[in-house]
């Protein structure tokens, strides 16, 4: 049986969790379509998935049709989940990308497309609820070719019979879609319009291979269209996944190669890991090894996923789900067996935010820092990490609605009711000038037994730190070059003001030691020192998160959402008027406009849109606040812990 791995994406509400449970539901995977509005679908488990009626967690179901086995990946719609949505893009062999009828092209519709070009992914894309009144199809379709793409396959026409009801005419039956079709291809295929400018005969399996080319080169989109509510259209759907979409299972390799893309936890709290296989087969009682270490490990249960369940098998083959239960030592990002060199590359977008929690009840403290570390496997971007200073706990988010995931999650997974702080902005800091910075060994108030040299030069923005020795292993060996690298970068999380140190290369050019006496640990101790003393003699930036937005707000509102752009320090890139409706687009800081989707909905009357995705990080440019950041995050000041922790010691 063929194995495809697919992706169901769509912005917040365009039906994608119903189009889920009717695709089960015709396959035969499961015998009652589940309602989101009544918190039955397969996929939304969540009782917070099911109480706000959104998907949250990245579900994985099965089904066999038309002997293909498809599992898919039904992926979060909201941009506080853009980073589970991103993990799950790697594993994918195809995408079906779901557009309202009604709502049109919205924003986080053309992020997803995009991403879906950027990662060459093929896509069928699926327009739904053309049931509802007031759709224009020949609008929706200009609007799919202006901000999508024009290499659209129109695979049906739309028959309305009355206001209630219509009728979906496949390609077969309509000799006009047929032809729009072929010179579609013609305009994409160079052999085809070779072959038919010189008056050759291009056969129909010529004409199908070159629509199979299209779509697995991401040069063609076929569209379809129905009701999932109603199940109208599904059949048709069905048909393009299994037949339209590539199968790219490796078969013929030995060497295993498996991905973990996805971690939870079961009822009894088992940790569950969930793979994607890439080439070769998982068996029980099969030892694996985690790529990039020595770990071995050995498989004693082994699940995959079949027709809506999970199962208990023996094997997993190539280009299927392997589910293991209690591998603790796998983390999202983990390669079994060999690294897949061909595996979709990301970059994942960061949380820019940042909040304290702590339980209502104290005494729960330790209990909710280990659910937390949990927690935090499943989501590494939470990176949670307790505060030396206040001893608060720390979890990074991209959003309230997260928060309320994990609040949810806690209480009733882990029975803790616990409490956000205040949402802030997660800054960094950037080195201003070139500098360096030697600490001798015997000379006061060094107490260790090493000289270290580094020298710190900026980088541009978005490089990250890039670290180099230009000492010789040869003086200097390896215990203490690494003690001194490790150093660097856990000084670089820290930096002068309690900011991550960002952008910056960071140069090993001198070291000394006395033997036998000194060790890796002097070297250790003694780097944070010398590295805040040449940050101090740079002097740092402050940079701050940045999104790109979309506003979109009826005219007679454009004045107060350009003045409110303005106030929020956004740059407007673009202005688009179009009927009675204006398109702003630019860059807006994180800081600033946490609240305004609230503040557009409250003074336009329900109808503005403000939809942001991230873009990194750029220079502050607002009012000075190195002071608030000192007070909030730090009760040192100048040069951080050189020397008086010792001195006082």
């Amino acid at each position: 049986m063929k194995i495809i791995n697919i992706g169901i994406l769509a912005h917040v509400d365009a039906g994608k969790t119903t189009v889920t449970e009717c695709l089960l539901y015709k396959s035969g995977a499961i015998n009652k379509i589940g309602r989101v509005d009544n918190g039955t679908t397969i996929t939304d488990s969540m009782e917070l998935e099911r109480d706000r009626g959104i998907t949250i967690r990245a579900s994985t179901v099965s089904f066999n049709y038309n002997d293909t086995k498809v599992n898919i990946i039904d992926t979060p719609g909201h941009m506080d989940f853009i980073a589970e949505v991103e993990r799950t893009l790697r594993v994918l062999d195809g995408a079906v990308l779901v557009i309202s009828a009604k709502e049109g092209i919205q924003v986080q519709t053309k992020i997803i497309f995009n991403t879906l070009v950027k990662l060459n992914i093929p896509t069928i894309i699926f327009v739904n609820k053309i049931d509802r009144k007031g759709v224009c199809l020949d609008e929706i379709y200009n609007q799919m070719r202006g901000k999508l793409t024009p290499d659209l396959a129109i695979m049906q026409s739309v028959r309305i019979e009355d206001k209630d009801d219509f009728e979906l005419i496949n390609i077969k039956d309509d000799k006009v879609i047929q032809d729009q079709i072929s010179e579609k291809l013609l305009d994409i295929n160079d052999n085809l319009l070779e072959k038919y400018i010189n008056g050759y005969v291009i056969t129909e399996k010529e004409y199908h291979n070159a629509f199979l080319d299209g779509i697995n080169n991401c040069n063609l989109y076929p569209v379809f269209h129905g009701s999932a509510l109603k199940n109208i259209g599904i059949d048709e759907l069905l048909f393009a996944i299994t037949n339209y979409l590539p199968i790219n299972n490796d078969n013929t390799a030995d060497n295993l190669s498996a991905y973990v893309y996805k971690i939870d936890r079961d009822e009894e709290s088992r940790k569950i890991t969930f793979l994607r296989v890439f080439s070769g087969n998982i068996r029980t009682r099969q030892d694996v090894l985690i790529n990039g270490t020595e770990e071995i490990f050995k498989i004693k249960s082994l699940e995959s996923i079949m027709n809506g369940e999970i199962v208990k098998v023996d094997q997993v083959n190539s280009g299927d789900i392997a589910i293991i239960s209690n591998a603790n030592s796998l983390k999202i990002g983990d390669f079994i067996g060999k690294k897949n060199d061909e595996i979709l590359d990301i970059k994942i977008s960061e949380p820019a935010l940042r909040a304290s929690i702590k339980p209502y009840d104290l005494s729960k403290r330790s209990k909710l820092i280990g659910a937390l570390f949990e927690l935090t496997e499943e989501d590494p971007f939470l990176d949670c990490e307790i505060n030396g200073d206040t001893e608060e706990i720390i979890l990074k988010l991209f959003g309230n609605i997260q928060m309320e995931v994990i609040e949810s999650l806690l209480k009733n997974r882990y029975k803790i009711d616990a409490k956000f702080g205040e949402l802030k902005t997660i800054y960094k800091e950037r080195p201003k000038r070139n500098s360096e910075a030697v600490i001798h060994i015997e000379v006061p108030p060094n107490p260790y037994w090493a000289s270290i040299g580094l020298s710190i030069e900026p980088l541009p923005i978005g490089s990250g730190l890039l670290y180099e020795t230009k000492v010789s292993y040869g003086y200097l060996n390896n215990s203490f070059q690494h003690a001194v690298k490790d150093a660097v970068e856990k000084a670089c999380k820290e930096g002068l003001y309690g900011w991550e140190i960002t952008d910056l290369k960071v140069t090993f050019i001198y070291g000394l030691y006395y033997s036998p006496v000194s060790t890796p640990s002097d070297f250790r101790n003694l780097t944070p020192y010398v590295f805040w003393e040449a940050l101090r003699k740079s002097g740092t930036e402050i940079l701050e998160p940045y999104l790109k937005y979309t506003v979109q707000v009826p005219n007679d509102f454009c004045g107060r959402a350009m003045s409110d752009l303005g106030k929020m320090r956004a740059s407007i890139a673009d202005i688009i008027a179009k009927g009675e409706e204006t398109t702003l687009t630019g860059k807006i800081p994180v800081n600033t406009s946490k609240s305004y989707q609230a503040e557009i909905l409250s003074y336009s009357n329900g109808k503005g849109i403000f939809i942001t995705e991230p873009c990194g990080y750029d220079i502050y440019s607002g009012e000075p606040i190195i002071n608030d950041i000192r007070s909030n995050d730090s009760n040192k000041e100048g040069l951080r812990y050189l020397f008086q922790k010792q001195d006082e010691n």
